[in-house]
């Protein structure tokens, strides 16, 4: 038989977490192999790669753009060496359709290699954020500090405007800028101009007319931002004439004075492109501040003219404009801010534009914007600015001095951009990662409980071997807790139900004295570690609810796991179960630690806990009473704490209604003791990777009279000669090489028994493993670990086929 592959073990345990990311905000990748295919991708990775179908395929094959970028040798070299590569702001040219247009984003990343058992590299993890955004705000920042120094050190109005087009052609990747002025008709008379070298040389003046009707636009005061001319109705005419001029995209900003069109500012593009909200507000702050500092360079006599077009300026752009005299008195604003705030002019003039300000925030932006004036220093804060709706939103405040030829602040100019939505977003991005932190340590929080009832049992069975009692009662609670372990396992690992708070809790009659005892069970480690003595007063009624048993039983073992976390060693427990009036009220009552009465009203939040001392290193996650709420509430019940203070002890009621006692329940028992009774003997193939589970499985079921041969392989099945008949066939699924559905489909075609009974086990559970199997040929799909009743039922209720 051929030895199990720990590469294979690896890539199914990775498997069965990919799950786990697939709600992530940010881009992840599995990679396999030193050709380095993809095993998985989550939402993230593929919005990157434009949604192309990668997985199962190597990244320098389907991703051609991406090798000729060099990534794919940063993945080799990580591979190869084992040190992990990170990059900051890296640009990503994204091709949608291969040999298509190219659009750019940059990327923070890390590839991080994976390694097997045998701690061999056999893959790489790419894990990474978008920050495409981030970074062309600070291009575009950057843009800004580059204008504001080159209107602090232009020496003259031609300088500001050949350094503003500059400015703008190398941030907006532009082909040409430039300044013009309206002329006679629909003509513009160019003022100022940069273009890449090569570029067309366009002539003095220009009829706009000639190249379509969105002259229109410009005369109403509305921006053009066309993205294709060859697509957009008011150019595709005159396309072949702009690309000609090497304008297939282009902006313009109309500047209108009474009314009339006076000058535009004009970015063209080279190739087809689209322009954002930012580029086109880069455009407009860019071609103020050009226009404010060219009309001040050129003189005074035309201050009133300047200051009309920087008005009309400023009232087109989307932010809100202000400014101040050199000691910060505000005397002018945008029509945007009074838009936004829903003042009247005058009424924020002065210091009194403060009280727009959060009460909160109003200290903080003072102080800045004093050290500010004080100093000289660049003027940004972020800060809630109260709306005229009466809702404060988030802004960005930003103020930058305004200089004259001596260096002195004659004039500081600020905007006030609303950041609202994406300060929403932000917000919305760490509570989705906190919910996956809750829900990680809810996972481990959960399978923590049965897991020390699992361990004591077999630690005991070691030493008490020779007694076939009580290895026959610890082997009852291995296999008890192992059956919860697997129910949590099953909700837990679906992910998107627990974040949107949907664990489906089951309905049927429940016993609460057995859940009582369960919870009991799994407690006794913890209370019996630090010496503590448990009391329990069980009602001789009858006291049946409504319920999860799981649910339930980890909601008292809760309680218990509480009491005896806060409670000093060799202290006192009590475990009360009355029914009265239709409700079953289970009471847990300690002399331990107690609870302060201003911890008391958060006593069921989560992650809230009394304060960590050394007598209670155990302390836990703060999740416990958190739990045994929801899980009331789920039942129709409550639960209340109650407590004298620090050092008087606590005690946690808990209260469910009542049902009447199902009327077949002791006959349930009978049945479920034959169901354990073993069928009669069958042939049986075991076909398991996993030596410990194969070996383990077939032990039990030879245990019960059947013969078992095992293989650790699909190919070693195949290989074996004189078999003889075989009754039933037990496959894993992620088996090396031939997986488990091909080998079913084998078997059903060509092999020697193809009417055996085929049984799935496997640790997939998911809907569509179970319609693949059953697609495979596969008669019954089973998930991990082996429920060997259901297992002799199955081959009980398959006897008439296997006769067959």
């Amino acid at each position: 038989m051929n030895a199990p592959s720990p590469h294979d073990l690896d890539y199914k345990r990775r498997r069965e977490f990919t799950g786990l990311f697939e709600e992530a905000p940010i881009f992840m990748a599995l990679l396999h192999g030193p050709q380095h295919e993809f095993e998985f991708i989550n939402p993230g990775y593929r919005r990157l790669i434009g949604h192309r179908d990668v997985v199962g395929r190597p990244m320098a094959e389907v991703l051609q753009d991406v090798a000729a970028q060099g990534y794919v040798a940063m993945l080799d070299e990580v591979y190869r060496t084992g040190v992990p590569i990170t990059a900051a702001s890296a640009k990503y040219g994204m091709q949608v359709v291969p040999g298509g247009p190219v659009s750019e984003r940059y990327i923070d990343f890390v590839l991080q290699p994976v390694r097997d058992a045998a701690g061999a590299i056999d893959g790489i993890f790419i894990l990474g954020t978008d920050v495409t955004d981030r970074v062309l705000n600070e291009i575009r920042r950057d843009a800004l500090i580059r204008m504001t120094d080159l209107v602090r050190d232009a020496a003259n109005a031609q300088d500001i405007v050949d350094g503003a087009c500059r400015i703008l052609g190398e941030t907006l990747g532009a082909s040409r800028v430039g300044f013009a002025t309206a002329g006679a008709g629909d003509s513009v008379r160019l003022s100022g101009n940069w273009q890449l070298p090569g570029a067309a040389v366009l002539p003095e003046n220009i009829d706009l007319r000639a190249f379509g009707d969105f002259i229109d636009d410009l005369k109403a005061g509305t921006p053009v931002a066309i993205g294709d001319v060859a697509l957009d109705p008011r150019t595709a005419h005159a396309a072949s004439a702009l690309a000609a001029l090497d304008s297939c995209a282009f902006v313009d900003l109309p500047v209108l004075e009474d009314g009339r069109l006076v000058a535009l500012v004009y970015v063209n593009s080279a190739r087809p492109r689209g322009w954002s909200a930012d580029d086109i507000n880069l455009v407009r702050e860019v071609a103020e501040r050009t226009r404010t500092a060219s009309e001040r360079l050129r003189n005074a006599g035309a201050l009133a003219a300047s200051e009309a077009m920087f008005r009309s300026i400023a009232n087109a752009m989307p932010q809100m404009v202000w400014s101040t005299l050199p000691d910060g008195f505000h005397d002018y604003y945008n029509e945007r801010w009074y838009d936004f705030t829903g003042t009247h002019p005058g009424e924020t003039d002065g210091e009194r534009w403060a009280g727009m300000f959060h009460p909160e925030d109003r200290e903080e932006a003072w102080a800045r914007w004093s050290r500010s004036l004080a100093t000289g220093e660049t003027y940004e804060v972020q800060y809630r600015l109260r709306h005229r709706s009466g809702a404060y939103r988030w802004v960005l405040g930003r103020a930058l001095p305004v200089r004259d030829e001596s260096g002195a602040i004659i004039r500081w100019m600020g905007t006030c951009t609303d950041i609202h939505d994406q300060k929403m977003a932000e917000n919305a991005l760490r509570q989705a990662n906190q919910r996956k932190d809750e829900f990680l340590a809810m996972l481990a929080h959960e399978l923590r409980n049965p897991l020390a009832p699992i361990s004591t049992a077999a630690q005991v069975m070691r030493l008490r071997y020779g007694d076939a009692e009580y290895v026959k009662r610890a082997s009852d609670i291995i296999g008890r807790q192992v059956r919860h372990m697997t129910d949590l396992v099953d909700d837990l690992l679906d992910v998107s139900r627990v974040t949107r708070g949907q664990v489906q809790m089951e309905r049927e009659p429940v016993d609460l004295k057995t859940v009582v005892n369960n919870a009991v069970e799994q407690a006794r480690p913890l209370i019996e570690a630090r010496h503590h003595d448990l009391f329990m007063h069980l009602a001789a009624d009858t006291a049946w609810v409504s319920g999860d048993r799981t649910r339930l039983t980890q909601a008292v073992s809760n309680l218990l796991n509480n009491a005896a976390k806060y409670t000093q060693q060799h202290g006192r427990i009590e475990l009360d179960l009355r029914i009265l009036d239709g409700w079953a009220t289970l009471a847990v009552r300690d002399n331990g630690s107690g609870i302060a009465p201003g911890l008391l009203p958060h006593v069921f939040e989560l992650f809230t806990q009394g304060e960590r001392t050394p007598d209670r290193a155990q302390g836990g996650l703060g999740l416990g009473l958190a739990l045994v709420q929801s899980i009331a509430a789920h039942h129709g019940g409550t639960v209340e704490a109650e407590s004298g203070g620090a050092g008087k002890g606590s005690c946690f009621t808990l209260r469910l209604p009542t049902i009447e006692a199902p009327a077949l329940h002791a006959a349930g028992d009978g049945q479920a003791r034959d169901a354990e009774q073993p069928s009669t003997p069958r042939r049986i193939v075991i076909v398991d990777d996993n030596r410990d589970a194969g070996a383990s499985l077939a032990a039990a079921l030879e245990a019960r009279g059947h013969c078992i041969a095992l293989f650790d392989g699909a190919q070693a099945l195949l290989d074996a000669r004189d078999l003889g008949p075989v009754d039933a066939y037990i496959l894993d699924i992620g088996l090396p090489g031939i997986d488990g559905y091909q080998l079913a489909r084998r078997l059903r075609q060509d092999g020697p028994c193809p009417e055996s009974l085929l049984i799935a086990l496997t640790g997939y559970g998911q809907a569509h493993d179970f319609t693949l199997s059953k697609a495979a040929g596969f008669d019954h799909h089973l998930v991990k670990p082996a429920d060997l009743g259901q297992l002799e039922r199955i081959l009980h209720e398959g006897a008439d086929r296997i006769v067959r």
